[in-house]
């Protein structure tokens, strides 16, 4: 199994540079929401936490979002608001996934999107307009846990991979290979958990340069992300997360983020139903204005009965 996850944890890591380049299209993916896959937090991955002796569980998931005003063009000295090239995106996430052992999983996920665009921008008539429904970027993703099985801290290690099907001529795709890595730490205590994510994304094409404004860089990334967990009940919860991407060479207006808050209903074991909102503006004058969420997430095999952990043998 180690061979296994060693493998595929390299094919994600080169699939981009086994992939041709597309120099001559340039986009950048507006949509910056990343459903996570974790069954108590919408944006941010959590540890992977233990599930002993639970294994090959499969897991399923589906995020609805309305992202308001996603991109707001600054003029070429980033000091005032020219007007937004997009009026609003409304995107479902589909997402599913394999644990292939109790500390790998693999998850593969895609986008649709429907965009709408307004009639003018800037007081001419727009380059795009109307509402356009497409495809965006199709996800791989890979969740290794580095912790044992009975720790309380979780850390777990996530190469990501996008290919480059979303529509570059709606700015819904990065028009080439996104390659992430993010680590993820887990802190369960007494009442409530903790969850950090850092990480970085690299993607060649990603930058967006409308004539005489300002450039909109996404080309390089860095991740940073707090957040946390406070069960009420068994069946209820809520969860508060704040999730940013600083663009490399750092830029004060353009670190699109999200500071989410929102509740958690489980119906029975293994649903998890999320739904809360974030707001955007205050990571720079480039970030979006809010977003609201809503999320379904279930894991096949949840209610499993758990047999007890095995003793080791006495010595004689």
């Amino acid at each position: 199994m180690n061979r296994l996850i060693l493998a595929l944890t390299a094919l994600i890591s080169i699939l981009p540079s086994s992939m041709p380049a597309h120099a001559a299209i340039e986009s950048i993916n507006v949509q910056t929401f990343n459903p996570s896959t974790s069954d108590r937090f919408v944006i941010l991955e959590d540890g992977f936490r233990s599930e002993w002796p639970r294994k090959n569980l499969l897991y399923f998931g589906m995020n609805y979002n309305f992202y308001n005003d996603p991109l707001p063009v600054l003029d070429s000295t980033q000091t005032a608001l020219v007007g937004h090239l997009i009026d609003s995106i409304q995107t479902i996430d589909l997402f599913a996934g394999m644990k292939l052992s109790n500390n790998f999983g693999l998850f593969i996920g895609a986008p649709v999107h429907f965009a709408r665009f307004p009639a003018t921008f800037n007081g001419a008539p727009a380059a795009i307009t109307g509402d356009h429904t497409t495809m965006g970027d199709f996800k791989i993703m890979g969740k290794l846990r580095l912790t044992d099985d009975d720790s309380n801290t979780h850390i777990a290690f996530i190469p990501e991979v996008r290919l480059s099907t979303g529509a570059t001529q709606y700015l819904l795709s990065d028009a080439s290979p996104y390659l992430g890595f993010r680590m993820a730490l887990e802190r369960q205590f007494e009442s409530w958990t903790l969850v950090a994510n850092l990480g970085y994304v690299s993607a060649a094409n990603s930058v967006y340069a409308p004539t005489a404004f300002s450039t909109i860089n996404f080309r390089n990334r860095l991740i940073t992300g707090v957040g946390g967990y406070l069960p009420f009940n068994d069946d209820f919860g809520m969860s508060v997360e704040i999730n940013s991407l600083n663009m490399i060479p750092f830029d004060s207006s353009n670190n699109p983020m999200d500071a989410y808050a929102g509740l958690r209903y489980s119906p029975f074991a293994g649903m998890a139903i999320t739904a809360g909102g974030s707001i955007g503006r205050i990571g720079g004058q480039l970030s979006s204005t809010y977003r609201m969420i809503a999320g379904l997430r279930y894991t096949l095999g949840e209610d499993a009965p758990q047999a007890p952990v095995p003793l080791a043998p006495k010595k004689k």
